[in-house]
């Protein structure tokens, strides 16, 4: 029997290769490949790849159809290594392709909600951090209390941060740049020689495994080419803002091509600190480099080589105890906030034939973070002269006076990723090992659960193996499907001290824990294209995050470990291109299943950082509510981009300990850092002469601070101005971010502060205020 399966398998394979026809498509106006061609024959068929070529299982002298958006449809007798030329029936605008997926296709196929910055979009911003660019984002959110966002909210699922005590480093959004794992450090968010930016929004598990719960987001630099390229940009602003910036392209010999990025960027934080009498306790003082080598010795040979060093050395002093929204905090402690990584990536493509790719993509990081803060925010000259609280009086070395927050990590991060692409067919394997030393100190012995040090080891590692399917129902239906199975080993031991009644230090219950969690993701897709403008799509997804280790030294072995959560997506959408409009909606309505919330309690109502930190599994939760993105070139100079998100969430009801005595209790309502409303309207202007300007205002709704307690965020509005003017090879650009200077908060905590009382209130953090400078770039 055996014998028998083995021959016919052999035979019909045989007769699979010996009926393939091969072919290039492209553009007849240009003699560009066209990648994205739907290539038909009743049931079957196909798409060109990148290079426009494909291959379809049908004999000679078949009559093969061939259709594109925005080129006329036509027919021809399938043969080998045939040529088709196809005409375009509009005016070609810049099509975007989406390449963070395991293949590339373009932004009208894609069957997600997919929010896309080109090169072009990122100049016209002005902007130089990602930051910058997340308000025009709809449904997308960010967390305060670190000099630059670090964690990421879409759809209202995300961390808020991720304290000594808060767990294991999995995250719920996935951010990837140039193909390394930085997810949980967003802060490196440089945009100069940047590419593309790709915002994946709702789960994308099946693809990119357990980090990416609610979505990803993908930055890609710009590749090295055959062509000499230098450009350099030079700025000046208000806060004593100086950045410069470098790009220079090099080939080195025939098909090996070098391409080198470094950027600066400095400013004094927008803080007058009035106890240390300095204006740069909050500054952000940022160091980034990146090269990237790429060889190519034959058609069916790509390698890309990314190295980068980042060293950002940020203060910061961003809380005031009077909740000053005028800029001015009293720290006499001087906070930190900075990040060191360096990274590589490699990535080799081999196109072992028409039909077969294969693909590895190798990676490392190696970051380390260091966070801290003067834990009262002030010093006593402060609260004797404001509240008229002596500590002098006390006669002990009272812990408001001394207090001081450090937090540091030390995050290694390898990955290794194999797949085999074989016509519709993606098979691949995954492996991610990464080890995190978390270090932490504080002296008011409140770190967690009462220690003054603590000593972290995670050892966390992933296996996956994942498949994709596409099938052309008919020439304007397809259907994909994606599955990944992922399973996730933890080993966690942990070590801290506290104090006794005497203030002695003593050591604490020493922590050794592993966890292994296995997780099952999919996708199922069906894409329909109406007429070459318009397509539709729905989608079933199932995401998944994986579960962790608490740290804190008192709880259970029952307690210490949480559950994986998962999420299951329902989605239909409608993309439209044409010359002069682009438009993508999608709406969804999403299912949380044992869902991970992060809890934050006071311990003590004398001690502002008596924070007990405890991640848990709070039952379930849905999600719902629709993106809508549009384009619209209304005249040959002017174009206008209007987003709209809306999101409404529900978390159900569930009980923590909030201290030794009191059982808090939480849901029941939205779940946390999730406006309602988010949305932007920006108008852009570039004429002939050189002359450009873009004026982009955005809004924000309300939204709850934390799953620990009902405090909420006011909504807001900001906008964003500029203007320029190019003069050959120099462009000069005057910018305005925040032009009506609105004071918005970016983060809030609730507990206990001051003296003697300790009434617990609102505590807030304000992103930037109103700057304003101007930048000189220059091209060669």
């Amino acid at each position: 029997m055996y014998v028998k399966a083995t021959l016919l398998f052999s035979i019909l394979f045989s007769s699979f290769l010996l009926s393939q026809t091969t072919g290039t498509v492209k553009d007849q106006s240009n003699d560009e490949p066209l990648q994205g061609v739907n290539v038909t024959f009743g049931e079957t068929g196909t798409a060109t790849n990148e290079s426009g070529k494909f291959s379809i299982d049908v004999p000679p002298g078949t009559e093969l159809e061939f259709s594109h958006i925005g080129y006329q449809r036509i027919s021809q007798s399938a043969q080998n290594d045939m040529t088709v030329k196809m005409s375009p029936t509009v005016i070609k605008s810049d099509e975007i392709v989406v390449r963070a997926g395991l293949s590339d296709e373009t932004l009208q196929k894609t069957t997600a909600s997919v929010t896309v910055f080109t090169a072009n979009d990122i100049r016209e911003s002005a902007a130089d951090h990602f930051q910058t660019l997340i308000d025009k984002i709809p449904n997308l959110n960010w967390a305060g209390g670190t000099s630059r966002p670090r964690y990421f909210q879409i759809r209202g699922i995300g961390e808020r941060s991720h304290y000594f005590g808060e767990g294991a480093p999995n995250f719920s959004v996935g951010y990837v740049m140039d193909d390394m794992d930085l997810s949980g450090l967003g802060m490196l968010g440089q945009l100069y020689d940047l590419d593309q930016i790709e915002i994946f929004k709702g789960p994308q598990s099946s693809v990119y495994g357990a980090n990416a719960l609610a979505g990803l987001i993908a930055l890609r630099s710009t590749n090295p080419t055959d062509k000499f390229n230098l450009k350099s940009s030079l700025g000046v602003g208000t806060d004593n803002l100086q950045s410069g910036n470098a790009a220079l392209n090099l080939s080195l010999m025939r098909g090996l091509n070098l391409r080198f990025t470094g950027s600066y960027n400095y400013s004094d934080g927008f803080r007058e600190n009035v106890s240390l009498k300095i204006t740069d306790s909050n500054k952000r003082q940022e160091a980034f480099s990146r090269m990237k080598l790429r060889y190519t010795p034959s058609d069916n040979i790509d390698v890309l080589a990314t190295v980068i060093y980042s060293q950002m050395s940020n203060g910061y002093d961003a809380w005031a105890p009077d909740n000053n929204p005028d800029f001015k905090t009293y720290s006499n402690d001087k906070g930190e906030d900075s990040q060191r990584t360096y990274g590589y990536s490699l990535r080799a493509n081999f196109e072992a034939s028409e039909n077969m790719n294969i693909t590895s993509i190798t990676s490392f990081t190696e970051t380390d973070l260091v966070h801290s803060y003067d834990g009262d925010w002030a010093d006593s000259a402060y609260y004797s002269k404001i509240h008229g609280w002596n500590y002098t009086n006390l006669g002990v070395d009272y812990y408001s006076i001394y207090s001081v927050h450090r937090n540091e990590k030390n995050r290694a991060n390898l990955t290794q990723e194999v797949r085999m692409s074989a016509g519709p067919i993606i098979l691949g394997g995954y492996y991610k090992h990464l080890k995190e030393q978390d270090i932490a100190f504080d002296n008011n012995g409140w770190l967690i659960g009462g220690a003054t040090d603590g000593n972290s080891h995670y050892n966390f590692q992933a296996t996956a193996g994942y498949a994709q399917y596409g099938l052309d129902l008919s020439s304007s239906l397809k259907l994909k499907a994606n599955i990944r199975y992922e399973n996730n080993s933890i080993i966690y031991d942990g070590s801290s001290q506290g104090l006794d009644a005497n203030w002695e230090k003593i050591s604490l219950p020493s922590i050794n824990f592993d966890i292994d969690h296995s997780m099952l993701g999919y996708r199922a897709s069906l894409h329909s294209l109406m007429d070459e403008f318009t397509s539709v799509y729905g989608s079933l997804a199932q995401g998944y995050k994986s579960g962790g280790v608490n740290q804190q030294p008192y709880l259970s072995n029952e307690s210490r470990p949480y559950e994986p959560e998962f999420i299951r997506n329902y989605e239909i959408g409608l993309k439209r291109s044409s010359d002069k409009f682009q438009s993508q909606l999608s709406a969804f309505y999403s299912q949380r299943k044992d869902q991970q919330v992060s809890i934050s309690s006071q311990q003590d109502k004398e001690n502002p950082n008596s924070f007990l930190f405890y991640t848990g599994n709070a039952g379930s939760g849905t999600i719902q509510g629709f993106e809508l993105e549009n384009e619209y070139q209304f005249l040959p100079s002017v174009k206008m981009n209007a987003n709209l998100g809306y999101l409404d969430t529900w978390v159900d009801k569930f009980t923590f300990q909030a201290n030794s005595e009191t059982e808090g209790t939480g849901g029941n309502r939205d779940a946390a850092m999730s406006p309602k409303i988010t949305g932007s309207i920006g108008f852009f202007y570039n004429n002939e002469s050189g002359i450009f300007a873009s004026a982009l205002m955005s809004f924000k709704d309300e939204y709850y601070f934390s799953d620990s307690h009902n405090q909420k965020s006011e909504s807001y509005s900001i906008m964003n101005l500029s203007l320029g003017k190019s003069f050959g090879k120099t462009t000069a650009t005057l910018w305005i971010r925040n032009a009506l200077d609105e004071r918005y908060t970016t983060r809030g905590f609730y507990f206990g502060l001051i003296p003697p009382n300790y009434p617990d209130q609102l505590w807030k953090s304000y992103g930037d205020p109103r700057q304003f400078g101007i930048k000189l770039d220059y091209s060669l």
